[in-house]
């Protein structure tokens, strides 16, 4: 199954999560989540017909953590976020 974005939505393939496992000295709770940055970077999959920026499979964006949807379909997890809420294109000098 393929989810094609619409209404100005951009389908993402956010950051592998990957937990740290380190020798600690201080004992935390078990449900304890290091803080995380209120940004993050994803890539571009797929964009809406109607996104007014020229985005392109692989470009890379800045976004707002608490903007990304997950929508879990059929045992697939899929992530979009609102054109709205790109703070910025990174370009890759060449």
């Amino acid at each position: 199954m393929i989810l094609e974005p619409r209404n100005r939505h951009i389908l993402v393939l956010p950051p592998e999560e990957q937990e740290e496992q380190e020798e600690r000295a201080v004992l935390l709770p078990e449900n304890y989540r290091k803080p995380q940055s209120p940004y993050v970077v994803v890539s571009v999959v797929a964009a809406a017909p109607d996104v007014s920026q020229l985005l392109m499979a692989g470009d890379t964006l800045v976004v707002e953590r608490s903007m990304l949807k997950e929508i879990s379909l059929e045992g697939s997890i899929y992530h979009l976020v609102l054109e709205n809420y790109i703070l910025g294109i990174i370009q890759r000098e060449v």
